[in-house]
């Protein structure tokens, strides 16, 4: 455990809502809660700073430091090495399903120490399978949930784990059906809930329902209206599959005024090199093309990146055109 402490660090140190213990404490957790409050009431600061993680890599710090001073104190401390595997998950994600390498072998490690020390502790069955959907580990996926359900837990993140993995095997029927119990249900835990509203609306985008995708970013931003990469994914949706590159601008835009992070400078920084293309060969509009061009520029100059992403789409391939030929101009 302590070699995979120090790797958090590091993954904490080059990483770029509501509570859920107000609405779900286990059995596992309250015999912690009784065994120790004071540690207990730690762990729970660490669970809310993670559970309000968007991106910041203070909050991962901060939960860090709690739950080693837990540890410190009680190296039996079960729900701290369930949450660690959060913190794992959480300092090696990149973007969409990509980590950093060796960020969940440790993961999976710590939350297996969770179990060993508690076997029949449903929740951290849960975030296993999560972290094996992520692994691209289905099957075991598949059995720690089944084992989470037979123990018995209400967890909102069964759920929700479920629906990921479903809709990685692409039973998107089912997988909706997943999400929408967490939707009809409702629960106080804002991430939780946020993660609802966002797998209904991947849903709607893998099965090409565009017009109700645009209706599922609306409700997710109508329900959070803070989160940055809410509003990115919405910029990138509206510019690659939707086709509207004015409301791309507008919301990648609103996407890094919240947090200056790279996929959302990416993406905004793709809409407004199309935007340039559109307008550039028309004199009447050349001047503004340009100041499109120069705002893209000094968020992403790297043009043979864009080029790769812009081609591959219908609706943006007028932009890996236009910028192939100034490259090769230059």
């Amino acid at each position: 455990m302590r070699k995979c402490l120090m790797l958090l660090s590091i993954l904490i140190l080059s990483a770029t809502g509501t509570s859920a213990s107000n609405e779900w404490l286990s059995p596992i957790d309250k015999k912690y809660q009784s065994k120790n409050s004071a540690l207990f009431f730690k762990f729970d600061q660490a669970r809310d700073l993670l559970d309000s993680w968007a991106g910041q890599q203070e909050k991962l710090q901060e939960a860090d430091r709690i739950l080693r001073s837990i540890l410190e104190e009680d190296v039996t401390f079960a729900p701290a090495y369930r949450e660690y595997g959060r913190l794992f998950i959480m300092a090696g994600h990149i973007n969409s399903n990509n980590f950093k390498d060796g960020s969940l072998g440790p993961a999976e490690a710590s939350i297996l120490k969770s179990i060993e020390i508690e076997p029949e502790y449903a929740d951290s069955y849960v975030l296993l399978g999560h972290l094996y959907t992520n692994m691209k580990r289905y099957d075991d996926a598949e059995l720690v949930l089944v084992k989470a359900e037979e123990i018995g837990t209400e967890t909102p993140w069964l759920q929700l784990n479920w629906g990921e993995l479903l809709k990685k095997r692409g039973e998107y029927s089912s997988a909706m059906e997943r999400y929408q119990s967490v939707i009809n249900k409702g629960t106080p835990n804002k991430k939780a809930y946020g993660s609802a509203l966002n797998g209904i609306t991947t849903i709607y985008i893998f099965t090409k329902e565009y017009d109700k995708a645009n209706t599922a970013y609306l409700r997710e931003l109508e329900y959070d209206p803070d989160h940055a990469w809410t509003w990115g994914n919405y910029s990138r949706f509206l510019l690659f599959g939707y086709k509207d590159v004015d409301r791309a601008i507008e919301t990648g835009r609103k996407a890094i005024q919240l947090m200056d992070y790279g996929m959302g400078r990416f993406t905004l920084a793709c809409a407004l090199y199309t935007k340039w293309a559109m307008l550039k060969d028309n004199p009447a509009t050349a001047l503004l093309a340009q100041q499109f061009f120069d705002e893209a520029w000094n968020l992403y100059p790297y043009l043979e990146r864009v080029i790769e992403e812009t081609q591959a789409y219908s609706f943006t391939r007028v932009t890996s055109v236009a910028l192939s030929q100034r490259l090769s101009q230059s």
